[in-house]
């Protein structure tokens, strides 16, 4: 049913849910070991900076969602307001192109990962483990949004059970966290980058909006919370590494683990593969539906494209781990910073729906459009720089 017209498709609960999976994945787990280099007040410093950056351009593709009144993904609302003509179509292509790249480097991080966890767990060939993670992983997302807005509600509260168990397991340890300041620009840089990234759900909010129908109130408070959410989770997490793991793993929770004992590395063993497994769903239902409205395919084979590629991918790449989330973030943030924000004040001036129900107001200024742009080359240059 159509989400702008009929009964809202998600609760609440579930398109916050949908929110939180896909911000914690990969990026949550990076962020500690980059965060060791400045220390805890560097992190301090860094976070709430990039929530309020996050929130900020999370909140304008809402709202050229609601001027615009269709459900429509990130792809046509930039066909509808900015790149339009002959020359506009083949760029539009181009960015088409440039963000299933973006999409793929996510997903095949999220079954690379999560397929090593499995395969140490089950002692299983990790190819096997990669397989069955895909299957559980695509096939949620073969039954729509609402199967995956479900499933995302368990998961979201199965990754703050899991950090509230192994934070509760962590109090008797000896806790010594790096305070800082210290750390290279570069190294700042860095640690922005991927906390923007571990915060970075915009491909989700068309999902959100669309899933919630007419409550646009509904959905600005599904974005801000779950937004909140992994901000509080991102937190959590890289204070119990940065306290109690000597050193830092760049995969963080398992490093907390091997410190906390048999008991914690199951629990971080869990927290991994939700984290990831709840990513998956919500990123490849968003390019899934790209798909299906660029290339005007059956849901089916939109599908099977935005999914198997992830698996073809990391049985042919050569990439580490950060370096797929580098990747992505970079090319992400590079792609949202030259067209989101044109298509954001074009949309408040042209927009076909006069009375969306709800705008930024002043926080939508040009001065602000200006700082999020700042905000996300930021993102863009912290992504690609060095971590060694």
């Amino acid at each position: 049913m159509d989400g702008q017209k009929g009964r809202p498709l998600l609760t609440r609960w579930e398109a916050t849910s949908l929110m939180v999976g896909a911000g914690v994945g990969a990026g949550i787990m990076a962020v500690p070991f980059l965060a060791e280099s400045v220390g805890l007040v560097g992190l301090a410093v860094i976070l709430p900076a990039a929530w309020a950056a996050s929130s900020l351009i999370h909140l304008m593709l809402a709202e050229v969602l609601f001027r615009t009144g269709r459900d429509l993904q990130i792809v046509e609302l930039m066909h509808w307001y900015v790149l339009r003509g002959r020359v506009g179509r083949w760029i539009l292509w181009g960015i088409f192109g440039l963000l299933s790249i973006a999409f793929l480097a996510n997903l095949a991080a999220y079954i690379s990962g999560s397929g090593e966890i499995v395969a140490s767990l089950l002692g299983i060939h990790p190819r096997l483990a990669e397989i069955l993670v895909y299957l559980v992983s695509a096939g949620v997302v073969l039954f729509g949004l609402k199967a995956v807005g479900a499933a995302e509600r368990v998961g979201a509260l199965i990754l703050v059970g899991t950090v509230a168990v192994i934070s509760i397991g962590a109090i008797p340890l000896p806790f010594h966290p790096p305070l800082g300041p210290s750390g290279s620009p570069a190294q700042w840089l860095a640690l922005y980058g991927m906390v923007m990234y571990a915060l970075w759900t915009f491909y989700s909010v068309p999902q959100v909006v669309k899933g919630l129908g007419s409550d646009r109130q509904g959905a600005v408070n599904a974005i801000l919370v779950g937004l909140g959410v992994n901000g509080a989770l991102t937190a959590v997490v890289a204070l119990v590494a940065l306290g109690i793991s000597s050193p830092v793993t760049k995969v963080a929770i398992i490093g907390m683990a091997e410190r906390m004992g048999s008991w914690a590395g199951a629990a971080g063993s869990i927290f991994i593969i939700f984290a990831m497994l709840t990513s998956y769903w919500s990123v490849s239902l968003a390019l899934a539906d790209i798909i299906q409205e660029r290339i005007h395919i059956s849901t089916r084979a939109a599908w099977l494209l935005a999914t198997l590629p992830s698996l073809l991918a990391i049985w042919i790449g050569a990439w580490q781990f950060l370096e797929w989330l580098r990747l992505a973030a970079g090319a992400t943030a590079i792609v949202v910073a030259l067209i989101t924000l044109p298509m954001y004040r074009r949309a408040r001036r042209v927009g076909p729906v006069e009375n969306p129900g709800w705008t930024l107001g002043r926080l939508g200024s040009s001065w602000m459009v200006f700082l999020v742009l700042l905000s996300l080359i930021l993102m863009a240059v912290g992504s690609l720089v060095s971590v060694n």
